[in-house]
């Protein structure tokens, strides 16, 4: 179903777009509301990358540097192949830390039981790493949001909807923001006025309820 929708959205996106232009079209100079939403999408694409990649490299280290002190046997050998599997797993979030632990955890109790406790250490402090710093800094810097919003956003995400929630939640907040920069200079609310006469005043209502 997902595929087969985004082909209608591909095909359909330019009369989409002219649409959204007529109804609300972009000022001189400025992206139409369909592009800057596509941008922010965009965006979200380059930094899950860029996350993945500086996950998967870490781990991959990791696992290096526990081969070449003796602390996992052969560890070296391995490292590439399970540093590309926690930067493939790790576009899920929360689960996919873990998920990328499992092949080297298991490797370890093979080939050493006690290796395994130091791979477990490894990907405990990379989690750590990653949920505090690199995420909301990264995820934070390419979609132009506090990082914060960042954690409050996947957090939020996965309390109402779990991992589908965690999954959609950065995506949506990228679309929310460049939607509200769309609007921000468009949309502006009346100044409070307290001698400004209240619409069921005007309606004779205030008069009507009065004794």
């Amino acid at each position: 179903m997902l595929i087969v929708v985004s082909i209608y959205m591909l095909l359909d996106l330019q009369r989409l777009g002219r649409r959204v232009d007529r109804r609300f079209p972009p000022r001189p100079g400025e992206r139409s509301l369909i592009l800057s939403v596509e941008s922010a999408l965009v965006s979200y694409v380059r930094g899950q990358v860029a996350l993945s990649l500086i996950i998967g490299t870490s781990a991959g280290l990791g696992l290096y540097l526990l081969g070449v002190f003796g602390a996992l046997p052969n560890g070296q050998q391995y490292a590439l192949l399970f540093g590309a599997w926690v930067a493939l797993t790790e576009v899920i979030p929360y689960l996919g830390p873990w998920l990328g632990a499992i092949p080297p955890i298991i490797y370890a109790l093979v080939v050493h039981p006690v290796s395994a406790l130091w791979v477990v250490i490894l990907f405990l402090g990379l989690h750590q790493i990653e949920g505090h710093l690199v995420v909301p800094k990264v995820m934070g810097s390419a979609l132009r949001l506090h990082p914060l919003l960042v954690i409050f956003g996947l957090a939020a995400g996965a309390e109402i909807y779990g991992l589908v929630g965690a999954l959609v939640a950065l995506p949506v907040l990228a679309a929310c923001r460049a939607i509200w920069e769309f609007f921000s200079g468009r949309v502006t609310l009346e100044p409070w006025d307290g001698e400004t006469p209240l619409p069921a005043d005007e309606a004779g209502l205030g008069r009507t309820l009065s004794p």
